[in-house]
């Protein structure tokens, strides 16, 4: 049986995933498991900021499983609000988790894909990485670095028939947003479930697709706004500053 291993497993992607997909063996990673266990048997708790610790549970899963056929790096977290009130110490948190966290798991099970020639990551970025708006500068500085460290690593893993997909997703009805409800409301029909973006990953398991830009209407204002950038930033600055 094929392992598939997921980050964050207890955010509401990764249940829906784990909920929709079928012949695998599911591992599963999170800072508390205690909620898992109606999901999987095979679970393993670790704060993904211990650097250390998270090593170490990689290379038990490791001797326990063998390779990983399908890594989803799905851990990751964000809020809204103005650079001018970050801190160092909140971006330095968010940076170790939704990107040097990604790129530790990454490199502690990539070894054994090249090693069998077979695997395929995934790594859940945003739409973000590509339309950056008001209030979200250290989150979608987070989710810039995602996708550029996943273009540049899908290029050398290449020839190991590795292959490496980008999901970059707008707004999601998730407990993402439980401290800011009134923005989903704001966002309206851009919104889509988590079952919607679990759907679209699992179908694309094992396959060669390199991005998924998630809904179709903000996949079509991304391409726009690669395009025309000065007018999408007129547009996005009014309207996502509703955040």
């Amino acid at each position: 049986m094929k392992n598939l291993l997921i980050t964050g497993a207890t955010g509401d992607i990764a249940r829906e995933i784990a909920k929709q997909v079928q012949g695998y063996r599911l591992i599963l990673l999170s800072r508390d498991v205690s909620s898992l266990k109606d999901i999987s048997e095979h679970l393993y708790q670790v704060n993904l900021t211990d650097e250390k610790a998270l090593i170490t549970t990689c290379q038990q899963i490791s001797q326990d499983f063998g390779a990983i056929d399908v890594l989803i790096n799905n851990a990751g977290y964000g809020y809204f609000k103005p650079f001018l009130t970050d801190t160092t110490s909140d971006v330095r948190q968010m940076f170790d988790v939704n990107v040097l966290a990604l790129m530790t798991v990454t490199r502690a099970f990539l070894p054994d894909m090249i090693a069998q020639k077979s695997g395929q990551i995934i790594n859940i970025a945003s739409i973000a990485s590509y339309m950056a708006t008001s209030k979200t500068t250290a989150y979608a500085a987070t989710k810039f670095a995602v996708r550029g460290f996943s273009d540049a690593l899908r290029q050398e893993v290449a020839d190991a028939n590795i292959k490496v997909l980008v999901v970059n997703t707008g707004p999601v009805l998730t407990k993402f947003h439980a401290a800011n409800p009134d923005y989903l409301k704001k966002v309206g029909e851009n919104a889509v479930t988590a079952t919607f973006v679990a759907k679209k990953i699992v179908a694309h398991l094992q396959t060669s697709k390199r991005e998924l830009n998630l809904p179709w209407q903000l996949n079509l204002a991304r391409i726009f706004a690669i395009n025309f950038p000065n007018v999408v930033d007129k547009i996005t600055r009014r309207f996502f500053n509703i955040k």
